[in-house]
């Protein structure tokens, strides 16, 4: 999707949805409103360039985040894995 700013009524700055990806093609469909034409604009880049927000302090896409919970999981697997292998030894012995 990508987004676009245009003023609206009062004067202030809409961000809205490109019109080819509306759902339907009578109403235009607004993210935010900001005062100034900047502050929209610098949220327009941001919306039309995920990548920027990698470099962003503490950011965590949910890509990330459902990774980083896969390999928590996966160590915890394999720690329950080695303590049961151990018990299973020391019961041998």
């Amino acid at each position: 999707m990508k987004w676009e700013v245009k003023e609206l009524s009062d004067g202030r700055w809409g961000v809205f949805l490109c019109k080819k990806y509306w759902k339907f093609k009578d109403r235009p469909v607004m993210y935010a409103a900001s005062i100034t034409k900047e502050g929209a604009e610098l949220r327009v880049n941001r919306m039309n360039d995920p990548n920027s927000y990698d470099f962003d302090i503490g950011y965590v896409t949910a890509k990330q985040a459902k990774e980083t919970e896969r390999k928590k999981k996966a160590e915890a697997r394999e720690l329950a894995k080695k303590k049961k292998a151990e018990a299973a030894k020391a019961k041998k012995k």
